[in-house]
């Protein structure tokens, strides 16, 4: 079969109808379960105003148990938002290998995927530990990695791997594998890329409280927003400068907080 012939209208068309309609009501499923676990974790912890620090869920059974629970966070946070990608590969590696394999590479695409966004828990993780062991200077960590996040949203590289990542079909077409081990390297691909457009939104949920209800589900919206609507591109920018906005507040109070005592010494 000819690859022209995959990418027709008729077959991009399919991936809208019926025969998708099951796996992506498995995936929603998944996403639901994230978030359910999520929210389950927060309330054991305490954290039921979802203010946790993001240092606090490091103490949570140790790096396994954080792991798991970042991983299980990633699943609600970015599932939805990657479906389009999911199930028009599905779409199209059936018209092209057949029912089985479509559905044996759609979970060797999500488990790529999904492996790329729990790989990104090491350096979060070791982010939580310094901030327990920093003393004082740690009060400034969340403002400085909400500045950074700002920043980021103005880089080249965020506007590169947006325009790649939020374009399934081109970027099927481009990277298309077959096989399990083709699809396992599109979700690999597809996450390194999902990182590189959302790694400011990344990082300011990680300075603002990564197990906060409310930051995450903003946080989930930008992101799928950003993946999926037309013209998404346009809300990287102002969504910067809040950001920028928010650090360097987040880092004048710490400043003041600590001068405090000192002030009232004198």
């Amino acid at each position: 079969m000819q690859q022209g012939s995959a990418f027709s209208p008729t077959v991009l068309e399919r991936w809208r109808k019926r025969e998708n309609l099951l796996p992506g009501l498995v995936l929603v499923a998944l996403a639901a379960l994230g978030w359910a676990y999520t929210v389950r974790q927060a309330t054991a912890t305490g954290d039921t105003d979802g203010a946790m620090a993001p240092m606090a869920m490091s103490a949570i059974g140790g790096f396994t148990a954080f792991l798991f629970g970042w991983t299980a966070m990633m699943v609600a946070m970015m599932v939805p938002a990657t479906m389009p990608l999911i199930l028009l590969y599905r779409t199209i590696a059936r018209n092209r290998l057949g029912l089985a394999q479509a559905r044996y590479g759609m979970t060797f695409l999500l488990a790529g995927y999904v492996g790329v966004w729990a790989t990104v828990g090491l350096p979060v993780y070791a982010y939580s530990l310094f901030g327990q062991t920093s003393g004082s200077a740690g009060a400034l960590l969340p403002g400085v990695l909400l500045a950074a996040g700002g920043v980021y949203q103005f880089t080249r590289l965020k506007s590169s791997c947006h325009a790649r990542c939020s374009n399934p079909l081109f970027f099927l077409m481009q990277q298309w594998r077959p096989g399990g081990r083709g699809a396992l390297r599109l979700g690999m691909l597809h996450g390194v890329d999902c990182l590189g457009c959302c790694a400011g939104v990344m990082l300011a949920l990680v300075a603002l409280g990564m197990m906060n209800f409310t930051w995450m589900l903003t946080a989930a919206i930008v992101i799928f927003v950003e993946k999926t609507l037309p013209g998404s591109h346009r809300i990287a920018r102002p969504l910067g400068i809040a950001m920028v906005a928010g650090g360097v507040a987040l880092i004048g109070m710490s400043l003041l907080g600590g001068m405090s005592p000192g002030m009232e010494a004198m």
